[in-house]
């Protein structure tokens, strides 16, 4: 996972401008994602497992999570993978933001070539997003927060939620 956050501590200083934070398993994506955005706009770079807990430090340090084009590549089914969204909203302030975008593997019509792609990926491990459908996603994110939008284009389902829910 390559997260983007800004931090509500970093936003405060003027003269810093870097508030990103990136976190990802994979010490070379980590790498590629630095050298994409730009050094000057790091905060932090995190190499983290997010199926584990955060750090206490990182707990309520962010306005926003960001988890585009995510979950899909995660492994599990959409109720295994809460935990991920359990995590990032530890993260995130009270008033934070979770957005991002998954790839639905159930309950919606892939083109020929969107078949094609998502059995070759699931096969290799690109991909585990088979069993992912709206409806677990939206009950996913509605364990977590208070207030959930989520938009569905085609297979692609974009989301936002705020307003966490306490003692999670």
């Amino acid at each position: 996972m390559t997260g983007v956050s800004e931090s509500s501590q970093q936003r405060g200083n003027l003269k810093d401008n870097r508030y990103i934070t990136l976190l990802d398993l994979n010490p070379n994506s980590l790498a590629a994602a630095s050298k994409r955005i730009g050094v000057n706009r790091i905060n932090h770079v995190l190499q983290h497992d997010i199926y584990m807990p955060l750090p206490d430090s990182e707990k309520g340090q962010y306005d926003t999570v960001s988890m585009y084009y995510l979950l899909h590549c995660l492994r599990g089914n959409m109720h295994e993978k809460a935990l991920i969204i359990k995590h990032a909203s530890q993260a995130l302030t009270d008033s934070g933001t979770l957005h991002g975008a998954t790839i639905l593997g159930k309950d919606v019509e892939h083109n020929w070539l969107g078949r094609y792609l998502m059995n070759i990926y699931n096969k290799k491990g690109i991909f585990c997003n088979y069993a992912d459908s709206y409806d677990d996603l939206k009950e996913v994110l509605d364990r977590y927060f208070k207030d959930v939008t989520i938009k569905q284009y085609g297979t692609v389902a974009v989301f936002k939620a705020t307003n966490k829910k306490q003692g999670n």
